[in-house]
């Protein structure tokens, strides 16, 4: 990965950034590999994910964390006004959290940093699942859903999918972090007819090409 310039989300200097700094310092300690984040049942009912986009907006600043941030943001679902957790089986087969979950797309690389595997699917797909366009079952003994997909539905999600590895290599561009390892993780998990090397080889076009990421530079 090269150290170049990196194509910022928000610029150093933007006041949101502030407000994340106690939560990766924490989080930067040696005994801290999970990011517990609070989501009320009123952001659900609302639809607001911006909190945790903004985080990950706010993350970039912080490129000695991005490697131990991934696959580690668990989110924990509470009742509105009593705070008490709802559990999985609960959010896990409601099309409103699959809602939320999609309105995290606004924000692609999220489905590098969420913890849960099937919430990672729930960004890619979840408009689809509470349009009951596709069908969720139980899956193997350990609990991951299964969800059967073809056609329209398959190929739009296949878009999403690479939209955020894209996104990802934009990301941690300059960090001097390399996300490969990562990138051909999830593809590997999702099981979709997808490399990185496709992605990849996009990317470095759309870098050479000097004009893909002029929206998002601040650096």
């Amino acid at each position: 990965m090269n150290h170049d310039s990196p194509f910022y989300i928000t610029p150093p200097n933007a006041a949101l950034n502030k407000n994340y700094e106690s939560m990766f310092s924490a989080f930067g300690q040696e005994d801290q590999n999970t990011l517990l984040l609070e989501v009320s049942e009123e952001l659900i009912e609302k639809g607001s994910a911006g909190f945790l986009q903004n985080l990950l907006a706010a993350l970039q600043h912080h490129p000695h964390l991005i490697e131990k941030m991934i696959f580690s943001i668990k989110l924990k679902f509470v009742e509105k006004g009593t705070h008490m957790e709802f559990p999985e089986n609960y959010w896990k087969f409601n099309p409103e959290y699959y809602r939320w979950f999609h309105k995290l797309s606004q924000a692609p690389v999220a489905i590098f940093f969420l913890e849960d595997e099937d919430s990672r699917f729930y960004t890619l797909a979840g408009d689809f699942l509470a349009d009951g366009k596709l069908e969720i079952q139980q899956g193997d003994m350990k609990g991951k859903q299964m969800v059967g997909m073809g056609g329209e539905e398959l190929q739009q999600v296949m878009e999403r999918l690479y939209t955020a590895c894209w996104w990802m290599l934009v990301f941690c561009y300059g960090s001097g972090f390399n996300p490969q390892p990562y990138i051909e993780a999830q593809l590997a998990d999702l099981g979709l007819p997808l490399t990185y090397e496709e992605v990849n080889e996009a990317f470095l076009k759309d870098l050479e090409s000097g004009t893909a990421f002029q929206a998002l530079h601040r650096g």
